[in-house]
């Protein structure tokens, strides 16, 4: 019997045996449904235990040592055993080993259709997506692995027809740490795209597929974008740190405001020269402080808000950003590089 795992294949066992499980639950509500009570008082239905024998069953195809957590006991589980949907499995099996693979290695842009989309749906647009690298290691001892299931997140709700808070739950655990986590809504979820044409909606990822977000945009001036600004926004760019296109928005509060709230993704405002006064980034300042943000002179150093009102023009500028990790990377590029324009 092997002794390792292959995270990757775990993972499409993951989601492929919850779409599987999925199309079970969904079946059941329309009329096969049994419900009872545990020993604790909590219901129970046959779709739990069927849900849950499905992935059981999936995961023990990649790998028979992984441990596994199910909130059925396996002596529930001994006494049902699920057939008939092995077709259904390997067909959903090997569609998300290859969607998975793709996201792996960040190569899911440049396909036009991820596999287990509806037909005709289109990747997602990720071309100023950041992402981190995933796991460097795939295959591992399988003692490190655990697996977590909710087959049936809702059951009290799903037994009385309430289908909206219904979900299955399954993550990965490796070396006590979760790296990779399914969400799968049966009934499906509002403005979430199904997969392909079974009506659920599966939600994964983790650190096993590497971490990606949209990158914040800057916030300048239309009539002050020219010189520094531009030069300094423009490298951010290209090293990847934001967005390549700035939004061109006018006034100090609305500038902060947008930083703030993040509707288009905006993240920093940099304008490093006079122009604003104390009173345009107070508030902001405050803001900013209570929700992880910073806003300083182009220096990185706080504003000194003991100036009088005739002293209260920002010399050195401001930079504000919505983070104050990608703000001391700016300040730190920007004291540390040499810039042609003023």
């Amino acid at each position: 019997m092997t002794t390792t795992v292959d995270l990757l294949d775990l993972a499409a066992a993951a989601v492929s045996s919850s779409i599987v499980a999925a199309q079970h639950i969904t079946h059941l509500a329309r009329g096969e449904l049994k419900i009872r009570s545990k020993a604790d008082g909590t219901l129970v239905t046959n779709a739990d235990l069927m849900a849950q024998q499905i992935i059981v069953q999936g995961l023990r195809r990649v790998s028979e040592t992984v441990r596994v957590v199910g909130e059925e006991s396996e002596e529930e589980m001994d006494q049902h055993h699920v057939t008939g949907h092995e077709e259904d499995s390997a067909r959903f099996f090997a569609l998300a080993r290859q969607e998975l693979h793709l996201r792996y290695r960040n190569e899911d842009t440049e396909h036009p259709h991820l596999p287990l989309a509806p037909e005709g749906a289109a990747a997602p647009d990720c071309d100023h997506v950041l992402r981190s690298p995933p796991l460097a290691e795939c295959v591992v001892d399988s003692q490190r692995v655990s697996v977590f299931i909710d087959p049936l997140d809702g059951t009290k709700a799903y037994a009385r027809g309430d289908y909206e808070p219904v979900s299955i739950l399954i993550a990965i655990i490796l070396d006590q740490v979760p790296c990779f986590g399914v969400i799968n809504k049966p009934f499906g979820y509002p403005g979430q795209t199904t997969v392909m044409d079974t009506g659920c909606v599966a939600i994964y990822g983790g650190t096993l597929l590497g971490t990606s977000q949209d990158l914040p945009r800057a916030v300048i001036s239309s009539s002050r974008s020219a010189g520094i600004v531009e030069e300094f926004v423009t490298h951010l760019g290209t090293k990847g740190m934001i967005h390549p296109t700035p939004l061109m928005i006018s006034g100090a509060g609305e500038k902060s405001l947008r930083i703030l709230l993040r509707s288009e993704q905006e993240g920093l405002w940099f304008f490093p020269k006079p122009g604003t006064s104390l009173w345009d980034v107070a508030a902001s300042d405050a803001l900013l402080r209570a929700t992880g943000g910073r806003l300083t002179d182009k220096h990185g150093k706080d504003m000194d808000y003991s100036k009088t009102r005739l002293e209260a023009e920002n010399h050195d500028g401001v930079v504000a950003c919505y983070d104050r990790s990608l703000h001391a990377e700016c300040i730190k590029l920007f004291l540390e590089g040499t810039w042609t324009n003023n």
